[in-house]
């Protein structure tokens, strides 16, 4: 049997490995300009976004790890499925969110590169690309739009990629209690199915004659 409360265990050891090595980044100054300019409302929404996922991520490791530690005990709550899809269509649909969220980190920060690119886009006009003392302003103006969109892209693909591991880890152990789930349930069945067929054979199983004295009275008076 494998060891109670290995899920959670997982679960925490990889965050805790992230966000060490997320602090380490910080503390090097590498993420200083992340939370700064207009890279920062870009940031905010998408690490938003994130935190939402991981608690939601961390509700469904929480609730699928100790149920899969009851059916581990013998304990669980085995319910009768007349499908095998069924249960895992349900269970599964619980964690389908979370892969909604990680496709949405993705997707902000796709939406942060092309805003990014807007903002020196909009700036852009044939005057100041002719007036040669508004270079400065235009290159700062690019820098600032580049920044926006380098920073959000990699932002939205780190935090996608972190949360599709936690979900990788969800979705194995969601696996794991199905295929429990269904082997005690299927267990269950053929044990009542040879308890009825041996009570059967009880009840179906003819009585020896019995020789009555001469003359005796059959039962029930008859």
């Amino acid at each position: 049997m494998e060891q109670e409360g290995l899920l959670k265990a997982k679960f925490i050891a990889f965050n805790l490995t992230s966000f060490s090595l997320w602090l380490i980044l910080w503390s090097q100054g590498y993420m200083d300009r992340i939370f700064h300019g207009n890279v920062a409302i870009a940031a905010m929404i998408i690490t938003m976004v994130f935190l939402l996922g991981l608690v939601m991520t961390a509700y469904r490791v929480w609730k699928v790890g100790a149920e899969l530690d009851r059916v581990k005990r013998g304990q669980g709550r085995i319910i009768t499925m007349e499908s095998e899809r069924a249960l895992e269509i349900r269970l599964f649909s619980r964690i389908s969110h979370i892969q909604h969220i990680a496709n949405a980190l993705g997707l902000l920060g796709l939406i942060g590169t092309a805003w990014g690119f807007s903002l020196f886009a909009v700036n852009i006009s044939p005057e100041k690309v002719s007036d040669a003392s508004s270079a400065g302003n235009l290159v700062s103006t690019l820098a600032s739009g580049l920044g926006v969109a380098i920073y959000a892209t990699m932002l939205g693909g780190i935090f996608c990629l972190w949360t599709t591991c936690n979900l990788q880890l969800l979705r194995g152990a969601t696996a794991s209690l199905c295929a429990l789930i269904m082997d005690e349930a299927h267990a269950q069945q053929r044990r009542r199915a040879m308890l009825v067929g041996g009570s059967g054979n009880l009840h179906t199983e003819p009585a020896s004659a019995v020789d009555l004295p001469v003359g005796a009275p059959a039962a029930g008076g008859i």
